[in-house]
């Protein structure tokens, strides 16, 4: 997965938003946004593909992505629309609140022109909830080889679930045939599979397509398979919030198109998300960029 000679590093696609802090302070969010704004603190070059609303907080959203030097020429603005708000997207569902907006507004004829390279597309589970943005995400992933690169699907099955229980399943299972690799938590996979062993989990969700599976357990540690073999990676951090299971998913990704193997860069992720303080930017912009890249 090394980028060729004027290609990107990432393209991410999917949904962006703003996420609102116990504290009312406003950081980046969504799956795409959270994808690209760790994979771009790790030093990929990087570009969004998704939609903001035409007001304030999309315009602290755009500013913030700048300051991280994210290639935003493909993040449009919709007239008339909000951009979309999360309220404790990371907390228990009994407590998770959205304001719909503009991100899932994003359409197939809207992604890059073929002729954009990147080593990895990867899109958000989240967007594979409703149309438009459905059939833009599975575009996405189904263009990838054509980008010269691979294509890789943060999962996301509990959302989904949360959102429309119904569909969850029936949604998920071309993505991931689609998929060279997939990132999930361990209640995504229960969400899809009730339980199992992780080792069969991996095992499962590998026969559905995914070459390499990368599976975040809740006492922090790691089940990657790849092709026919499964490794586990012991970790201590047991905090299974989504914002620091995608944080781990970027590291893992940003590794493999580094050339680690990957078990190593399963190990490298397991201490990336261990050994540091997750970023939040704030929406007054009183952080610099240094002070951003520095927290990541």
């Amino acid at each position: 997965m090394t980028p060729m000679s004027g290609a990107i590093d990432w393209l991410a696609v999917g949904d962006i938003a703003e996420d609102r802090t116990p504290g009312n302070q406003s950081v980046i969010g969504g799956g795409a946004g959270r994808l690209v704004l760790y994979a771009a603190g790790l030093g990929a070059s990087a570009a969004l593909v998704g939609k903001i609303g035409d007001d304030a907080a999309g315009r602290h959203l755009r500013d913030a992505l700048n300051r991280l030097h994210v290639d935003l020429q493909w993040l449009r603005t919709a007239p008339g629309l909000q951009t979309t708000s999360w309220f404790g997207r990371d907390a228990d569902p009994q407590h998770r609140r959205v304001e719909r907006g503009a991100d899932l507004g994003l359409r197939l004829d809207e992604l890059p022109p073929h002729s954009v390279s990147a080593a990895l597309t990867v899109v958000s589970g989240y967007s594979l909830s409703v149309e438009p943005a459905r059939s833009a995400v599975m575009g996405a992933l189904a263009q990838a080889p054509g980008r010269g690169g691979r294509a890789a699907l943060l999962v996301e099955a509990e959302l989904l679930w949360w959102m429309n229980a119904r569909i969850t399943r029936r949604v998920l299972e071309p993505a991931l045939a689609l998929a060279h690799s997939v990132a999930l938590t361990s209640a995504d996979a229960a969400v899809l599979f009730g339980a199992m062993p992780a080792r069969d989990l991996v095992r499962a969700i590998g026969q559905m397509g995914p070459r390499i599976v990368y599976l975040m357990e809740a006492d922090g540690s790691v089940m990657v398979r790849e092709g026919g073999r499964v490794h586990r990676v012991t970790g201590t951090h047991p905090d299974g919030a989504s914002e620091h299971a995608t944080a781990a998913a970027a590291s893992f990704w940003v590794a493999l198109a580094r050339g680690q193997p990957v078990v190593k860069a399963a190990e490298t992720s397991v201490r990336y998300r261990e050994g540091r303080r997750l970023p939040a930017v704030s929406r007054r912009g009183r952080r610099s960029h240094r002070r951003e890249r520095s927290a990541l």
